[in-house]
């Protein structure tokens, strides 16, 4: 499984990350976090197709 890397620009809060990735996509990707190593699936996805996750253990955004 392949490691993801921190969103950049860093997003403060789930909220504004929410509002950047509104789409929900069941299908996802699955990595693992690049800060607790856990395992995240990746069901966001911004109006560009761009992937994204929140790791709720590291409290940031993850993508692949």
């Amino acid at each position: 499984m392949v490691t993801g890397k921190w969103l950049q620009p860093r997003h403060a809060s789930v909220e504004v990350f929410e509002k950047d990735f509104p789409t929900l996509d069941a299908r996802g990707l699955d990595v693992h976090c690049p800060g607790c190593n856990g395992y995240l699936k990746l069901t966001r996805k911004n109006p560009a197709g761009r992937f994204a996750g929140w790791c709720k253990k590291c409290d940031r955004g993850v993508c692949p």
